[in-house]
């Protein structure tokens, strides 16, 4: 039941029943290229399996449900953000068109010889013009939001080829989900993108296949063939709704353009550590002793493990990264599975190969939503120019985030001025986490940073000679709601709050009665310190404004303990205040 609810956002956007058909036709035979048995008649899968591509991150089922599923929840995170603000329906109709185009994206890897695997992406356009992508354009052409979408577009400004075209050219912009096809820049460029993608579909895959240099020139191409080939009526009207200067086609464009840049994020941004599986559903993990990459290979039957080690120093780093996320703040999030090792050349091996992921992550995140945002509607208030990379600190040993962000300031400097080290948040509970990506940041040097400073010592904190930037990194401002429960008892100690009014009421164990939260005390300090679950539960009995502290931000910056004779000086020199 847990797995048919995770993916149940998708429901809204493509019926179980339609994604279901091309998961079975199009994703479950890239499977089936990968299996065990398969890779034994493969002999240059054991000559270099790291470069295999039989050993990338999963290209199968359940990759395309994940991917989609981030664009539906990545769109939500970035809408205002990175992303044009949007009316619920129309950031609705982003996200419809985003899970489509995922539904296609990585089909090409249907072929994992190195020929397949360089056009893949190439291969997912011309699968738009197939039937292979009949029943994904059968259900958007019928009624529903996005057939009326397209239908009040050519009422008020006609498209010059029909509907369904219009509906596989879209399509066929998943192939923007892989940069090295389409650069961020030509995501912005709407006549570049458009003469890049008539190149795409109207050069023969044969000719894609034979050539070194990918697209062909256009004045070679011919239209759209191959078995099952669907040709499109009219080369020269093609994608002509792409680069419309303005009115509803240039609004169709801008909602398809961004949901390619939510695809092109989700896709990097999948699954990740030990939820990771190849295509063909081996586990590739971590050797915490020598920081090299290790697999278990099972065969179909499931009757044996074989456990093999290799060189592979991506695959390695990537199986140490436990997630990667962007933030409600719009910032590149990282954390990781583990920080130590058994030596230090494991160590330094370690550190290298997730600072070099990294790199690959950032290259397909950062630029993505960088360009003109779409017309009409707000700018996103966050430009990528400003997203941070943020390296949570591991628990078993925080300095192998400084040691990751070491090596990518070193082997790519232009990024020294984004990356940051910051807390372990990876482990709260999932409420808590969901309400520290959507605070609202505060200003180090601002007003309400006064006011906080202010009233902290005034309630028993020494806060003389804090360093604020520091102090206030990390510290947001969320509203909890009346009846909500702010922390679980027994919950793991991620974050400290800081209540700025009344309303909050603790529940504590070991039948102490319960009783209201003054403002300006923080709670959470027991557990953050000690590094043990709460003792006790605490519940909003009315709307509160709180401010949220990682635990260990709270503990290294803001913890200051009183010796017992700077205590009894501090409460005589109060008592004696007017």
């Amino acid at each position: 039941m847990r797995e048919v609810s995770r993916w149940a956002r998708l429901d809204d956007h493509l019926p179980r029943a339609v994604r279901t058909t091309l998961e079975e036709n199009l994703w479950r035979p890239i499977e089936m290229q990968a299996t065990l048995e398969a890779l034994m008649e493969d002999p240059s899968f054991f000559e270099d399996p790291g470069r295999h591509p039989a050993m990338f991150a999963d290209h199968g089922v359940v990759h395309v449900r994940d991917v989609a599923s981030g664009v539906v929840a990545l769109v939500d995170v970035v809408d205002g953000v990175l992303l044009a603000a949007r009316p619920t329906g129309r950031r609705h109709l982003v996200q419809t068109w985003g899970v489509a185009l995922a539904y296609l994206h990585d089909v090409g890897m249907v072929d994992l010889s190195p020929v397949g695997r360089r056009t893949h992406a190439l291969y997912a356009a011309h699968a738009a013009f197939s039937a292979d992508a009949d029943p994904l354009v059968d259900h958007l052409l019928r009624p529903g939001q996005v057939r009326e979408s397209l239908d009040a577009v050519h009422e008020s400004d006609p498209f010059r080829v029909p509907l369904d075209t219009v509906v596989r050219e879209v399509l066929s912009l998943s192939a923007a989900h892989s940069k090295s096809t389409v650069p961020a820049g030509v995501l912005d460029d709407r006549a570049g993108l458009r003469r890049l993608m008539r190149r795409i579909t109207f050069t023969p895959m044969e000719v894609h296949r034979a050539s070194g240099r990918g697209p062909t020139d256009e004045k070679r191409a011919s239209p759209v063939s191959g078995a099952g080939a669907i040709p499109h009526p009219s080369a020269e009207d093609a994608y002509a709704w792409l680069d419309v200067v303005d009115g509803p086609q240039r609004r169709l464009a801008d909602d398809v353009i961004d949901a390619v840049r939510a695809l092109r994020a989700a896709d990097v941004l999948r699954q990740r550590g030990t939820a990771l599986r190849t295509t063909g559903g081996f586990e590739v993990f971590f050797d915490a002793r020598t920081g090299q990459a290790v697999c278990t290979f099972r065969p179909s039957d499931g009757r044996a493990a074989y456990v093999m080690t290799y060189d592979d120093h991506r695959g390695a780093g990537e199986a140490n990264i436990r997630m990667a996320s962007i933030t409600a703040r719009g910032n590149l999030r990282i954390a990781f599975h583990r920080g130590s090792f058994g030596e230090q050349s494991a160590a330094r091996r370690a550190a290298e190969s997730v600072a070099n992921a990294i790199i690959d992550i950032q290259a397909d995140v950062l630029p993505t939503f960088s360009g003109t945002p779409a017309d009409g509607l707000p700018a996103p208030w966050k430009t990528p120019g400003a997203m941070l990379i943020q390296l949570e600190r591991p628990d078993d040993d925080a300095t192998f985030a400084d040691a990751v962000r070491d090596v990518l300031c070193a082997t790519t400097p232009a990024l020294g001025g984004r990356v940051r080290v910051v807390a372990d948040v990876e482990g709260a509970a999932p409420a808590e986490r969901g309400r520290f990506d959507a605070a609202e940041s505060l200003d180090p040097l601002g007003p309400l940073a006064d006011r906080v400073l202010d009233a902290l010592s005034r309630h028993g904190m020494d806060v003389t000679g804090i360093d604020r930037t520091e102090a206030f990194t990390e510290v947001g401002r969320v509203t909890v709601a009346s009846g909500e429960v702010l922390v679980e008892q027994d919950s793991p100690p991620a974050f400290v709050y800081v209540p700025l009014s009344e309303g909050l009421r603790v529940r504590p164990g070991g039948g102490y009665p319960p009783s209201p939260l003054p403002p300006w005390v923080p709670v959470g300090t027991t557990g953050a310190v000690r590094r043990a679950g709460r003792n006790a539960q605490i519940v909003a009995e009315d709307d509160v404004d709180v401010l949220i502290i990682p635990s260990e931000s709270y503990v290294r910056t803001w913890l200051r303990p009183f010796s017992p004779a700077d205590l009894r000086r501090r409460l005589l020199s109060e008592a004696a205040a007017p």
